[in-house]
């Protein structure tokens, strides 16, 4: 009998794929409970600080010979020893002078700045004005005798001041009438310029005469000699001397005035300059007169 070969080997139906199985419905999330936010982590801990490294161990070997033929230490003889001790008491010495003297030459600084200050603020004694040492120092005293010497400079001070105002009162009221005076010698003299010329407040014999009536002082730019006699005389003697004069001159009659008819004389041209006449003379009028007379005598005009 015929072996049976291999039979062929038919394919089977495919199987069909299981249907994927419906998904399940989703279900419903719980509602969200409310929770607290999570703490903040801790920071991480700071590594210990590290321990200093310990010094490596010396082992004998190498540690230092202590044998005593090793280095010696310097030895110091006792008189090198007092000379040491002498230099660093010589630096002693000079350092404490040193500093004395700096603290003298502060002390003296501050005193003359003190000084000066002082008597910047203070101002300087007058003549005469009483000071602490003339009373052995007593506060009461000295107080006493400086507020009597205030008053004393006050009352002073006020009695020069009122003669000075009251001379520059009467130097302008005599001033004032003198030119009124000028105008009425010029009026009655027609040589008035000439002979009397300018006047000045300045010497007692010039006041005189211009307190007196302008006929004085024409008729004595006229008569220069009675004008030197009577400057020669002491002060209150010029005084009276001018007052006589004004009381004769007033008792005369008056004279009518007598205009001059002559031409005024021509002066002769010359090749040298008149000769200066340092004294007082006749042809002076009375204000060059008095000009003169008072630099012949006092050496200088005033």
């Amino acid at each position: 009998m015929a072996e049976a070969g291999p039979q062929a080997q038919l394919p089977l139906p495919a199987t069909p794929a299981a249907a994927p199985a419906p998904a399940a419905p989703a279900a419903k999330a719980p509602p969200k409970r409310f929770e607290l936010p999570p703490e903040p982590a801790a920071a991480p801990a700071e590594p210990a600080a590290s321990e200093p490294p310990k010094p490596a161990q010396i082992t004998e070997d190498e540690a230092p010979s202590t044998d005593p033929e090793g280095e010696k230490p310097e030895e110091v003889t006792p008189e090198q020893e007092a000379k040491r001790a002498g230099r660093r008491f010589e630096r002693k010495l000079d350092k404490a002078y040193r500093q004395r003297a700096e603290a003298q030459a502060k002390a003296e600084l501050l005193e003359r700045q003190l000084a000066e200050a002082r008597q910047a603020a203070t101002p300087p004694k007058a003549p005469g004005e009483p000071t602490l040492e003339q009373f052995d120092y007593d506060p009461e005293k000295y107080a006493a005798a400086k507020a009597d010497f205030a008053k004393k400079n006050a009352a002073q001070e006020i009695t020069a001041k009122q003669r000075q105002e009251a001379m520059q009162a009467e130097t302008q009221r005599l001033q004032s009438e003198w030119e009124t005076k000028v105008e009425a010698g010029m009026d009655k003299y027609d040589d008035w310029e000439t002979v009397v010329g300018e006047l000045q407040p300045n010497t007692p014999f010039s006041v005189a005469i211009m307190e007196s009536d302008p006929d004085v002082a024409h008729y004595l730019g006229k008569n220069a000699k009675e004008a030197e006699r009577i400057a020669k005389l002491p002060v209150r003697a010029q005084i009276r001397e001018i007052a006589k004069l004004e009381a004769k001159l007033l008792a005369e009659p008056a004279k009518p005035k007598a205009p001059s008819k002559a031409p005024a004389p021509i002066t002769p041209l010359t090749g040298t300059t008149p000769a200066t006449v340092e004294g007082p003379s006749e042809s002076d009028n009375i204000s060059a007169w008095i000009k003169k007379r008072q630099k012949q005598v006092h050496g200088r005009n005033r």
